[in-house]
């Protein structure tokens, strides 16, 4: 008895199926990632009992754990050594780490602050910056529609000056800091959780003198109440549990579709913004219309050339 040869053409129905969970799987952990990180300010705002400085040295410091159970759970400790080990990567993990310390002061002063709507246009802002820095530094060219795009950014950021009086600089400044954080962790070839986990290792110092010096002028927070202090150390899984969802769906799903998905954290703020009674004045409306017809124009076209990529 002979067994007649497989001349089915493309992937096995098994394989296929396996492969559309496991997109499916990607679309909901990088999907609840965003959604987490659109819905953040709302945890932020319970913590104005504290400093912003004792926030962000809190999230260091509670995140390191956190941290360290991803990467046991993730890969393990020995592979993580291994990634960053390999030439270049400490020293990028070192420069990633001053970054995202930047962004996330910056974050919690801006949201405690109440300048949610203004942090919002930070990541609106992000998807055409990336494209502008791989104009600047990787000479990537640019077609038409990309540069209506970033035209109509540029002209949402002017406008945006003129409706607060002065250049956004809450905004500019998350989202320079988060751009360059992404372009150096770009470069750096270890995974979400062991480069968080080195982060928050070099920042864990710094983050404890800081507490010391802040402790010297008033008691801090996490003293105050047992209640104050859950909500303080809750800021680490609120800050590894969507970056692990981020990581596990961002290798399982097409780059166009996480460029889709990567606007419900703006989204999601800026609703926020709005609800909490932050100003949402005509020429606000104007910047955020210019901007998101851009990001529109952006997003299409990234969608076209994955289709054409894979035709």
């Amino acid at each position: 008895m002979t067994t007649e040869p497989d001349t089915t053409i493309g992937p096995k129905p098994d394989a296929a199926a396996k492969h559309d969970a496991d997109a499916r799987r990607g679309i909901i952990s990088a999907g609840a990632a965003y959604a987490l990180w659109g819905v953040l300010p709302v945890f932020l705002m319970l913590l104005h009992f504290a400093r912003a400085e004792e926030v962000l040295a809190s999230r260091i410091l509670w995140s390191l754990p956190c941290a360290a159970l991803a990467v046991a759970f993730m890969g393990g400790f020995a592979a993580a050594r291994r990634e960053v080990a390999q030439k270049g990567v400490l020293p990028a993990l070192c420069l990633s780490a001053l970054l995202i310390a930047t962004n996330w002061w910056i974050y919690v002063w801006a949201v405690t602050n109440g300048h949610v709507i203004e942090s919002s246009l930070a990541y609106f802002l992000t998807p055409l910056v990336n494209v502008a820095f791989g104009v600047a530094l990787f000479g990537e060219r640019l077609g038409r529609i990309q540069i209506a795009a970033l035209t109509l950014a540029g002209l949402g950021v002017l406008v945006q000056a003129l409706a607060l009086g002065a250049p956004p600089w809450i905004a500019l400044g998350l989202c320079a800091s988060w751009s360059c954080y992404g372009l150096v962790r770009k470069q750096a070839p270890v995974s979400a959780a062991a480069g968080l986990f080195v982060e928050t290792l070099v920042l864990a110092a710094p983050a404890v003198a800081g507490l010391v010096f802040l402790a010297q002028a008033a008691p801090l927070a996490v003293t105050t109440s047992p209640t104050h202090a859950l909500l303080l150390a809750l800021t680490g899984p609120v800050t590894a549990i969507p970056l692990i969802l981020f990581a596990f769906g961002a290798r399982r799903v097409p780059f166009s579709t996480l460029g889709l998905l990567q606007y419900i954290a703006p989204s999601l703020q800026f609703l926020i913004g709005a609800l909490y009674g932050e100003p949402l004045t005509p020429l606000r409306m104007a910047s955020f219309g210019l901007i998101w017809c851009g990001l529109a124009l952006f997003s299409l076209d990234a969608v076209r050339r994955e289709r054409e990529k894979r035709a």
